[in-house]
């Protein structure tokens, strides 16, 4: 019976982690890094936001729209909104110490200056600290 109960419950994890797209990333307003010279070129001066996400990560889904949301306000035009997906860029990934999925990082000049990793943070709070690196 334990065996059953195990097998059940790591089939569930297994299925449940499928690699199917849950968001067609390509119509946002954030820049798709494809390099880590795109990266270091784009985030070198002034504030930036980068989304670390997979596009079949059900995470990234729910804390995507704060970041979608925060990116289309006039008021933070002068940000580069940018995300990087996991599987397409694992070097940036690891440049970057990305150690989960989704992950949030506002940039300073090029040197991170706040993170936020999983999900659940508001877009409230996402703008407090774009706030505080735009000062």
């Amino acid at each position: 019976m334990k065996n059953l109960l195990a097998l059940i419950f790591i089939s569930t994890i297994v299925l449940s982690c499928g690699k199917e797209d849950l968001v067609n990333t390509a119509q946002n307003q954030l820049v798709d890094i494809t390099s880590v010279e795109q990266f270091n070129m784009e985030v070198k001066e002034g504030v930036s936001m980068v989304f670390y996400h997979a596009s079949w990560c059900s995470k990234c889904a729910e804390q995507r729209p704060a970041v979608e949301m925060i990116s289309e306000k006039g008021e933070y035009n002068v940000v580069f909104f940018a995300e990087v997906e996991y599987e397409e860029h694992t070097d940036l990934v690891k440049a970057q110490k990305i150690n989960g999925f989704p992950t949030i990082v506002i940039y300073k000049d090029g040197v991170e200056n706040k993170r936020f990793a999983g999900k659940g943070h508001e877009q409230s709070t996402l703008e407090v600290a774009l706030k505080a690196a735009l000062n």
